[in-house]
């Protein structure tokens, strides 16, 4: 499936965080291996975009685990054929409190 990616500013800095994180407090060699796993994890799901669990709440919203520490969550559009990556963060983190 010809899927085009889009990173959010939020996912862009959640995802830098956690690679400065690694760099402080890891090898090099653990910091290549996230960005390549993750990198691979992006390409399966450009080829699945649906491969996620669906939120109950919002429509096309999916959010999930990319490894056992770190959390996506992206909104697909299937008719633009576009997934959206609106976050990445550690999954020791609680996510954002809706304040409605």
């Amino acid at each position: 499936m010809d899927v085009n990616l889009v990173w959010s500013k939020r996912a862009e800095k959640g995802y830098a965080r956690i690679v400065s994180y690694l760099e402080k407090e890891w090898s090099d060699k653990e910091v290549r291996n996230f960005v390549q796993d993750t990198n691979r994890f992006f390409e399966l799901l450009k080829e699945n975009p649906q491969m996620l669990e669906v939120s109950k709440s919002h429509k096309n919203l999916y959010h999930g685990p990319i490894n056992r520490l770190t959390i996506l969550t992206y909104r697909f559009d299937p008719g633009k054929k576009e997934i959206v990556l609106i976050n990445i963060r550690e999954a020791r983190k609680r996510p954002l409190k809706n304040t409605t």
